[in-house]
């Protein structure tokens, strides 16, 4: 037995299951992290070492 599906059906059920997490009380909002938190792992990012060695592999270095 073949289903059949069509944009349409995708659609209603796209429309019912966010009529439903509304109920319940979830919204489908993206929430963004807030600049300082962007920040935070920009500094990281810049301050972190990571090189390779022949005879330890590849090693992690904190420059801070």
């Amino acid at each position: 037995m073949q289903n059949k599906y069509s944009l349409n059906t995708l659609a209603e059920f796209v429309k019912t299951e966010t009529e439903e997490l509304e109920t319940l009380g979830l919204s489908a909002e993206v929430q963004e992290p807030s600049e300082h938190a962007l920040q935070n792992i920009l500094n990281y990012s810049k301050q972190l070492s990571v090189r390779k060695s022949r005879t330890l592999g590849s090693y992690i270095q904190n420059l801070n």
